[in-house]
């Protein structure tokens, strides 16, 4: 069934972000960015109405009452979802059909699966993250509230992530390692350890790059 959305954020996360809502049967009645630049704009076709109070009020005149945050910095999207559930709206999740998705799966609301992810058995995802594109999360892995998996990393099974969180392009994960929250995982890393919260690291095998 088909739902009417709004997204707030009109970068090229967003353009992903649409294109992934689009091909999920939503339609996104209106998008927002608090960014001057884009205001009376258009993205992918789809009017840009202006900042977060514009969206307030746009969505009480035309009873949008769900929509999602398409930005992706951490912090950044999980401070606004926070704003938007305490405006009274909704988060939604959305999920590309050309993911794979295993049936037992839990995922949060305001989180992105990106076409191509493969997301396998007993996987909990939680609030306002982003799965982007052909990622691979295997078996009983944790993700917590605004993480981001950027394009082409690997989490093997048993894999811990902590809130706020971001792995970079094409890092892979051994199995059964614990990321902390808010650190960072460099492009291309192999992660064989437990990572410490606020680190950050990089290189195969990853190391503190501070």
């Amino acid at each position: 069934m088909s739902r009417q959305i709004f997204i707030f954020g009109a970068s090229g996360h967003a353009k992903v972000v649409l294109d992934a809502a689009h091909a999920q049967g939503d339609e996104v009645a209106a998008i927002f960015d608090d960014n001057p630049a884009c205001a009376d704009g258009k993205l992918m076709g789809c009017s840009i109405r202006g900042g977060r109070d514009d969206m307030l009020t746009w969505c009480r005149a035309n009873g949008v009452t769900m929509g999602i945050v398409a930005i992706g910095n951490n912090q950044i999207r999980a401070n606004l979802a926070l704003w938007l559930q305490k405006a009274g709206l909704h988060l939604a999740t959305v999920v590309h059909p050309r993911a794979t998705v295993a049936t037992d799966v839990i995922i949060g609301a305001g989180s992105v699966i990106m076409a191509g992810a493969v997301i396998n058995s007993d996987v909990r995802i939680g609030e306002n993250c982003i799965v982007n594109t052909a990622t691979s999360v295997d078996h009983d892995c944790v993700l917590e509230n605004a993480v981001h998996l950027a394009p082409g990393s690997h989490l093997c099974g048993n894999v811990r992530v902590d809130t706020g969180a971001l792995i970079g392009a094409g890092v892979t994960v051994i199995p059964g390692v614990v990321i902390g929250a808010n650190a960072l995982i460099g492009a291309g890393s192999t992660v064989i350890n437990d990572v410490p919260p606020n680190a950050r690291v990089a290189g195969s095998p990853c190391r503190d790059i501070k």
